[in-house]
């Protein structure tokens, strides 16, 4: 989060607060002076399987999502679904059931999982809000790594809601869905390409950190803690 405000309002790290929304979501606040960052931007974190990724837009909020397809836990991929069957509408599993093998089903489903989570998380209302209420229609049948879609369209209450934009994309096993609202619904320009992901290293995101002021490494407590077992027996 440091480092995507940073570079967006060009503003050292040490300047940046953030805060928390009762439904756990973050967001960017600052003091009253003038010398504090604008508080403009919309952002959201995920994190599942091997990756965590990160979105952020100037004026709009935004949600992201993260699933990595892969075979459920010591379960067959039918009972899987039948403990999910609340979590999509009927077209979608509808949709799900014509993927021919498990780990096509399972993209697909994931991939209905990220968006419907996406929007939720865009929205901030957290776990309350009923997904079942949400009807995704798929216009590409299949995400694909570097290449971003954007053709989804979701229906709310089986109304249509053309405001929501969607941007899907494949990163390695990872299935990746970015939502955000368009309240003025203008078409991009033709040259204008959704953004794709950069991929970066701890290096990069620490680059901007500053020691805390008066604050010293403290060694022995580091030893200490260090030294712990990952998995303590007992209490």
């Amino acid at each position: 989060m440091r480092y995507a405000v940073s570079q967006m309002l060009d503003v050292p790290y040490r300047m940046l607060r953030f805060d928390r929304t009762d439904k756990g979501k973050p967001y960017l606040i600052s003091t009253v002076d003038r010398s504090s960052p604008r508080c403009d931007i919309g952002f959201n974190v995920s994190h599942q399987g091997d990756y965590v990724v990160f979105a952020a837009e100037r004026g709009k909020q935004v949600g992201i999502d993260v699933m990595k397809v892969e075979w459920p836990r010591n379960k067959p991929v039918s009972e899987f679904f039948a403990t999910m069957q609340s979590q999509l509408t009927k077209e979608e599993w509808t949709e799900v059931n014509q993927r021919t093998g498990d780990m096509d089903q399972l993209k697909t489903f994931f991939r209905f999982w990220c968006l419907k989570e996406s929007l939720v998380k865009t929205i901030g209302t957290g776990i309350g809000f009923d997904v079942s209420r949400l009807n995704f229609k798929i216009k590409t049948p299949e995400l694909r790594a570097d290449v971003v879609t954007t053709d989804t369209l979701v229906e709310i209450d089986d109304e249509l809601a053309p405001e929501w934009k969607f941007e899907e994309t494949m990163i390695e096993d990872h299935c990746v869905v970015v939502a955000f609202q368009d309240t003025v619904q203008q078409s991009p320009p033709p040259d204008d390409d959704p953004h794709k992901f950069t991929i970066m290293d701890v290096e990069d995101l620490l680059a901007g950190c500053e020691p805390l002021p008066g604050t010293t490494p403290d060694q022995e407590y580091w030893e200490v803690f260090s030294s712990r077992e990952e998995e303590p027996g007992g209490r």
